[in-house]
């Protein structure tokens, strides 16, 4: 029924008042709504846009436009390591908003080029490479997202299982983390002869490829110039080599010792970083030339079997072995007999052998290659980032705890004992007109002058001594009752008709059959009120039930948020509080009814 009259509403006045109700309305439900929707658009970003709080970015722009798609994919790949991008790229790059899409991917000689790169690429061997997508700035990896879920199905979801064949103390699953691969380092190899490594190689090779980043020598080359020989002053290098180079980038390493009548300064730091900082695994040897150097330098060392010995096959792993030929390598192997046989020259070789002509100017347009890849797969890319948070959220706090069970129960438990405890306390002090009861109704209320913190150490105390810690009693007891709820409920319960309740006495009805048959049916809409109050009490308990129950078996799940806060990014944290409000607004959305009466009939009451 309307409280305006038909004709009072055609008042210019009166729509002037609706109106200005409505736009407040409105307002209000921005302001409310606002927020929620920058949390859910926070929670779908990373670390390198998660900053961008404009008005349009709450349909993050990578949902829109490939090329912030392109600059998030660049930084999840290389795993926000702006050196391995800028090496990646033949760029120097400040900052990950700076990667940008290659402005000659059209180009047909471009991407024929990025064709035979990337073909090129699936033929390295495994250790010429290491896994992208890892983890950077404690944020969800898609690596190790695929890697953990590979090892729970290898070992069973048996932790102590896999403990036991690695010798190591994982807690979990979500501890375990890849070997460390240093494929830069001139001394890296795997070591194939420890289990996690092999099973490592295993997970690597099952990759798919784009999971897999080829380590270029040429950006170890720039760097070894700039840092170790002209200190970043390239007319220094320009000066020395008599060469024209307008940014170090343009610099690459000859697969071979510059020919002589080159600058000797060029032949010299080559052959110093071929013997000093050149991955030894790249290293191509001439075994004609180099055996009898090899032969006597074990015989100067004292090496048994010194005369008959033949280089090694691969980088020696450890040991003695390892140490002579780095030895050998960096000292006494004939220079002219080396090469340097990295991916960049080991594709220029075949370049050549197509017959492409200044083969050694040419770079891998890796940049390209990825760009292509995501335009070709813009909508699983879109798909993964926009979910990934949520997903490691979920995992982590669905899927691997006790949390999720913990508040279904303590939320049951507090919401069956709001109903039966404050309602059987109102109704006594509404039905028996006891001389003290508004005593007793204030006593009740006067609870709620003090903070739930005034209450917590003697609660903690009590439980304590108790031996109830640790326990969902310890959750529930402190809880039982509420001065609010009590004092709601008797105004309610004074509310209804008396007749209702004398005429249950003549029937010969008890006191519980009238509560049960007259009382609870008429205030069904005040039940879901203290029901509702009692679940967003449980379920938003944080420091009370972390106080009560620190053991992590005994955790809610605000207590796993606020754990998970203390390690996450903040893009994560949005991704674990939107998940933790959704509870309460479905029980909202499909509770309103209910609880939009018990709100109003109160006042009407």
């Amino acid at each position: 029924m309307s409280h305006i009259a038909r004709i009072g509403r055609n008042s210019l006045r009166v729509r002037t008042g609706i109106g200005a109700l409505y736009a407040v309305l409105i307002l209000g439900a921005v302001t409310t709504l606002y927020p929620f929707l920058l949390m859910v658009s926070t929670a779908t970003k990373s670390q390198v846009d998660f900053n961008d709080y404009s008005p349009d970015t709450l349909i993050p722009r990578y949902l829109r436009d490939e090329r912030p798609l392109f600059t998030k994919y660049a930084e999840d790949r290389y795993a926000n390591n702006l050196d391995d991008v800028s090496a990646a790229y033949n760029a120097t790059i400040d900052k990950p908003q700076s990667v940008l899409p290659p402005g000659n991917a059209d180009d047909p000689q471009v991407r024929e080029l990025a064709d035979s790169w990337a073909a090129f690429q699936k033929t390295l061997p495994l250790d010429y490479k290491k896994a992208g997508f890892g983890e950077h700035d404690s944020a969800p990896s898609a690596l190790l997202l695929r890697y953990r879920e590979h090892l729970r199905a290898k070992f069973g979801d048996d932790i102590a299982a896999l403990n036991k064949a690695w010798t190591e103390e994982n807690v979990s699953f979500d501890t375990v983390v890849p070997p460390f691969e240093r494929t830069s380092l001139r001394e890296w190899t795997p070591e194939l002869e420890k289990p996690k490594v092999a099973d490592w190689t295993a997970f690597k090779k099952a990759l798919p490829d784009h999971y897999l980043v080829t380590t270029g020598a040429d950006p170890i080359y720039r760097s070894f110039l700039r840092q170790d020989v002209y200190e970043d002053d390239l007319d220094a290098l320009n000066k020395a080599w008599s060469a024209s180079y307008k940014d170090w980038n343009e610099v690459t390493l000859p697969a071979r010792l510059p020919a002589d009548g080159t600058a000797a300064a060029r032949r010299a730091d080559w052959e110093r970083f071929l013997r000093t900082k050149f991955p030894l695994r790249m290293l191509g040897v001439d075994e004609a030339a180099a055996l009898p150097a090899w032969r006597a330098f074990l015989a100067k060392r004292g090496r048994a079997g010194a005369a008959t010995a033949t280089l090694p096959e691969g980088v020696p792993t450890s040991g003695q072995a390892k140490t002579d030929w780095m030895d050998f390598v960096s000292t006494t192997l004939p220079i002219a007999s080396v090469a340097a046989n990295s991916p960049e020259n080991l594709w220029r070789a075949e370049l050549a052998k197509q017959g492409k002509v200044d083969v050694e100017a040419i770079q891998p347009p890796q940049a390209v290659v990825d760009w292509r890849y995501v335009q070709a797969n813009a909508g699983a890319l879109r798909s993964d980032f926009a979910t990934r948070n949520f997903r490691a959220v979920f995992g982590y706090v669905f899927l691997h705890g006790r949390a999720v069970a913990n508040t279904v129960i303590f939320c049951l438990l507090a919401i069956l004992s709001a109903v039966i405890v404050n309602p059987l306390c109102a109704y006594a002090l509404s039905r028996y007109p006891l001389p003290y009861a508004y005593k007793v109704l204030l006593f009740v209320l006067a609870t709620m002058a003090f903070p739930a913190e005034v209450a917590m150490i003697p609660n903690f105390l009590l439980l304590r001594d108790l031996g109830l810690l640790n326990t969902f009693w310890a959750l529930v007891l402190p809880g039982l009752a509420n001065g609010f709820s009590v004092f709601l409920l008797k105004g309610f319960f004074d509310s209804l008709p008396k007749e209702l309740y004398e005429a249950g006495i003549i029937d010969g009805a008890t006191e519980i059959s009238m509560f049960r048959r007259i009382t609870i049916p008429l205030s069904m809409p005040i039940f879901s009120v203290i029901a509702l109050n009692a679940f967003t009490a449980s379920y938003g308990a944080f420091l009370f039930a972390m106080v009560v129950c620190q053991d992590p078996k005994m955790w809610t799940l605000m207590v796993w948020l606020y754990d998970l806060q203390s390690a996450a990014p903040q893009y994560v944290i949005m991704a674990a509080l939107t998940l933790a409000a959704l509870p309460t607004l479905i029980v909202f959305m499909f509770a309103q009814k209910v609880i939009m009466r018990g709100i109003i009939l109160p006042s009407f009451k």
